[in-house]
């Protein structure tokens, strides 16, 4: 009997099959389940945010489209008035029937506590406390004072926040 070289009937190396990618382990599905309830949330409070300042948005609106009124200041003042008024109401102020019925130095006392200023009181929005009821004759503001009070009243639409008054 002839006899054979031994190494000759070794085959060659096996390697193993490679591993699989799916299904993935445990740690995988909890980290994927965490990262969709965080998206999730986060998607609930941009939607409710974008709508909670929604009015917001409108107010500036028609801010922008009471500038064609500025060359008749005495309508110009009331509508202004009229818009701040409404945007403290749509914003569910505390105490919104107070702030309904305010009128004068404690609607500008409030306007500057809400928006964090001093500038309805002693500066350009002092015309808000008589300029919508004093006679069109009697109306003395001029066109820059007429933008001030505009860049006024958008600050204060976009960046008034309620406290307990």
């Amino acid at each position: 009997m002839p006899e054979q070289d031994p190494l000759a009937q070794l085959r060659g190396i096996h390697l193993p099959e490679a591993i699989s990618a799916w299904p993935p382990a445990p740690g995988w599905w909890l980290l994927a389940a965490l990262v969709l309830a965080v998206l999730a949330i986060a998607v609930v409070a941009i939607a409710k945010r974008v709508k909670a300042n929604q009015y917001r948005r409108l107010a500036a609106k028609k801010l922008e489209q009471l500038q064609q009124l500025q060359h008749q200041p005495s309508e110009y003042v009331q509508q202004l008035n009229q818009l701040l008024k409404q945007t403290a109401l749509a914003a569910k102020a505390p105490s919104s029937k107070a702030v309904a019925q305010l009128s004068g130095e404690p609607w500008l006392q409030f306007l500057d506590q809400t928006g964090n200023t001093t500038e309805f009181q002693q500066g350009c929005g002092k015309v808000l406390a008589q300029g919508p009821y004093a006679p069109v004759a009697a109306m003395t503001v001029d066109h820059e004072q007429l933008h001030k009070l505009q860049q006024l009243a958008l600050a204060w639409i976009k960046k008034h926040k309620f406290k307990t008054l």
